[in-house]
């Protein structure tokens, strides 16, 4: 197996860029997700001169999917960002020579001297942190092209916290095992429970618990690294039938940062990276490189945008039901919402390292049975009643 592709998204829920090489870091592939959107939204206590700061998706958002991020010159000698508005098809205008008029793109630094901006406060999937107002510069782009009150927000020195079973060294928990600590209720599938036990007994005796290590994430949305097959994307196209075999699921909308396939035919089977824990990257001639794999990620409509027009495909081009379809439903704690891909972590010891497009990678350790995501007010039987 290996490498076919690496992405990412300097701006977090916009399309990203393919790049060669990536050096790893506690938080992911470097200069991955370290600016964000937010709606700016009037005060709950109805403070006229206070704002809350919503943080924004191309599953909540579809025109989202309209903006591209790229990295100028180079990955390697990253200096600049700049994010392009793609106009809809619909929408474009033409010169006076009848030519389509260029897309309007604004850019900004690979790392803002956030020190000198305005601090906000942000909460992701209810894990809170903090963020910087880059400036009406960049509010008036994306207000004017998202159609709403938008700023443009920094991660700086932010970070968030991994809540649930996601962090390497809390892969044992489960909705009941995590109660008393946190005082929740709700019926627990058993599944959770014997996973996590069994879980927490092999990270025990292995010596893998590192339960000191404070593990933090930052805008990507539950872990640092997001890891696809190939193969797994090749079965749902290959599940088309009649008017939906002209629409072909870009991998890019899974949002993956490391694109794996075969070195051999049959080398990897359809989804089996539902099992996957530990992979190697290289190992033979030079020092390995190690992504722990904790979770699966549970899919949403942003799987059905079109890149074209910026907004919902028809129905018969739906990707997310196409998936579901499919029976990936395989993971209760996500509840209805199908699953392709795992989310990871960068091991220790990986850190400050690179990994490049075609180098090997090998499986070096798998789970018995499919992980099951724990998150706290998000997972499935912990969500708020109304």
């Amino acid at each position: 197996m290996k490498i076919k592709e690496l992405y990412i998204y300097p701006v977090k829920s916009l399309r990203g860029c393919s790049i060669p090489t990536a050096t790893l870091t506690p938080h992911g592939l470097k200069h991955d997700r370290k600016y964000m959107i937010v709606r700016i939204k009037p005060s709950d206590d109805n403070d006229s001169n206070k704002s809350i700061y919503e943080s924004q998706y191309v599953g909540r958002v579809d025109t989202l999917c309209l903006f591209s991020a790229s990295i100028l010159p180079d990955y390697e000698n990253a200096n600049v960002i700049r994010v392009t508005y793609n106009t809809p098809v619909s929408s474009m205008e033409k010169d006076g020579n009848g030519e389509d008029v260029a897309n309007p793109y604004i850019e900004f630094p690979i790392a803002a001297d956030y020190k000198r901006l305005e601090k906000v406060d942000l909460s992701i999937h209810l894990s809170d942190c903090v963020g910087y107002d880059m400036g009406p510069e960049y509010q008036e782009f994306f207000t004017k092209y998202l159609g709403y009150p938008a700023k443009l927000v920094y991660v700086g020195d932010g970070t968030r916290e991994v809540k649930g079973n996601l962090a390497p060294n809390q892969t044992h928990l489960t909705k009941e095992n995590d109660f008393d600590k946190n005082k929740r209720t709700g019926t627990v599938p058993s599944e959770w429970f014997i996973f996590g036990f069994f879980t927490w007994i092999l990270w025990y005796f292995l010596g893998w618990n590192d339960e000191n290590t404070k593990y933090t994430i930052q805008f990507a949305d539950m872990a640092p690294v997001l890891v696809a097959s190939t193969v797994s994307l090749e079965e749902l196209n290959g599940g088309r039938k009649g008017e939906e075999k002209e629409l072909v699921l870009d991998i890019t909308k899974m949002r993956p940062n490391i694109v794996l396939e075969p070195s051999d035919i049959n080398e990897i089977t359809p989804f089996e990276e539902d099992y996957w824990a530990e992979l190697e990257v290289g190992g033979k001639n030079e020092e390995a490189r190690k992504i722990v794999l904790t979770g699966n990620c549970g899919r949403c409509k942003s799987l059905n945008v079109d890149y074209e027009t910026g907004r919902q495909l028809p129905a018969h081009g739906q990707m997310l039901k196409r998936l579901s379809d499919m029976k990936r439903r395989v993971d209760t704690g996500h509840g209805y919402s199908p699953i392709f891909g795992r989310y990871g972590f960068i091991a220790k010891e990986s850190l400050e390292k690179e990994v490049r497009v075609g180098e090997g990678v090998t499986v070096t350790r798998k789970n018995e049975e499919r992980t099951v995501f724990y998150w706290p007010g998000l997972s499935a039987g912990t969500k708020p009643q109304n």
